[in-house]
């Protein structure tokens, strides 16, 4: 859904360029640098979520070994304890 609404965001402001374009002459060099930085804003922002997404990912990988690890060190806590209470 997210991506459809940005289809038709773009193609508004495509039409809209276009209208400006036609109706106005004078202003064709401002629609046109406005088309071109809404563009590479929208490039950026793309670049940034994919960064971001990668850098999460490997956050949560290194989070993921650290909890197996702490997680085998207490079950071997736990199992040791119960052996000694099964002992008693």
């Amino acid at each position: 859904m997210k991506a459809f609404f940005k289809v038709v965001i773009w193609i508004a402001v495509i039409v809209a360029g276009l209208v400006g374009w036609n109706v106005a002459p004078d202003f064709r060099p401002l629609v046109s640098s406005i088309l071109a930085a809404a563009f590479v804003c929208y490039v950026l922002s793309i670049i940034v979520s994919v960064t971001v997404r990668r850098v999460i990912s490997d956050e949560q990988l290194e989070l993921r070994s650290r909890l197996e690890v702490l997680d085998r060190k207490v079950t071997a806590i736990l199992q040791d304890a119960f052996e000694r209470r099964r002992v008693r």
